[in-house]
């Protein structure tokens, strides 16, 4: 059973990989169990998806050795394995989810791969719910982090979490300007979201809107003022020129549509 978990050919390590999950409750030897654990790396998405699913049924067969195990890979040179031992405790659940694997999600929010990240975020978001302070600390310092994917995905759960204060808003001034403009949408994206109606997130909005150089980031930050039912004169101005923009029917749409939210204020 080691030796086929092990195996180059990706029929072996899944037809071990059933044979585990077909009787759960069957104690494992040591070697199987780490050869087993070993999988949650493998490059095959198959692979890696099947491996969880039997460990998570191994372990709620009553095997402590289980979360030991991907507690202990966490730590692990290989960064895919590291992800999918923090993916696979997630889906054990129960004690098996806390504070440890934070390292690992945080640090998968820059993966290559978009599932990988989406699914981090995810997870993020629901250990955020349990440890509030402790994520929230990471996530602002993840807003300047030297990586687009990890500046994206970090805001994407911040807006999710719901987070606010000052720290927040000192993390989207310096989104208004990064060069990246899946950043700025994301960082749009929580201005949206946001029940604030101080000049602080208004000027930001306002700062996209009047000076971004991307069509849907402009269009993003009409949505955006309208939600944060601003209507200072100079908001109100920035509307009205944007929405009698010819050049841009679907800036123009979103603008209106802002405008008539600030008027049923």
């Amino acid at each position: 059973m080691k030796n086929d978990l092990s195996d180059g050919d990706p029929g072996r390590r899944l037809g071990a990989i059933d044979r585990i999950f077909s009787a759960p409750e069957k104690r494992l030897s040591d070697d199987v169990l780490d050869a087993l654990v070993g999988c949650v790396g493998a490059p095959q998405k198959t692979i890696q998806r099947r491996a969880i699913d039997a460990l998570a049924a191994v372990a709620e067969s009553g095997d402590a050795r289980v979360v030991e195990g991907l507690r202990e890979s966490l730590r692990a040179d290989d960064r895919r394995v590291r992800w999918g031992s923090a993916y696979a405790l997630a889906q054990i659940g129960a004690g098996a989810f806390a504070m440890h694997v934070a390292d690992a999600l945080c640090e998968a929010l820059s993966d290559d791969d978009g599932d990988i990240r989406w699914a981090a975020a995810n997870l993020l978001v629901r250990l955020g719910r349990e440890y509030p302070e402790e994520i929230r600390e990471r996530l602002i310092a993840l807003g300047a982090d030297s990586d687009r994917n990890a500046r994206k995905m970090a805001l994407y759960c911040i807006r999710d979490l719901g987070i606010r204060g000052a720290e927040l808003i000192a993390v989207i001034e310096r989104a208004v300007r990064d060069p990246d403009v899946h950043v700025r949408l994301a960082a749009l994206a929580v201005l949206a979201g946001l029940d604030d109606t101080s000049d602080a997130a208004a000027n930001l909005a306002l700062a996209f809107l009047e000076s971004d150089t991307d069509a849907g980031v402009r269009r993003a930050a009409a949505v955006a003022l309208g939600n944060l039912q601003s209507n200072s004169p100079r908001a109100v101005a920035a509307l009205r020129a944007a929405a009698a923009d010819e050049s841009d029917t679907s800036l123009a749409r979103a603008a209106r549509g802002a405008l008539e939210r600030l008027e049923k204020r």
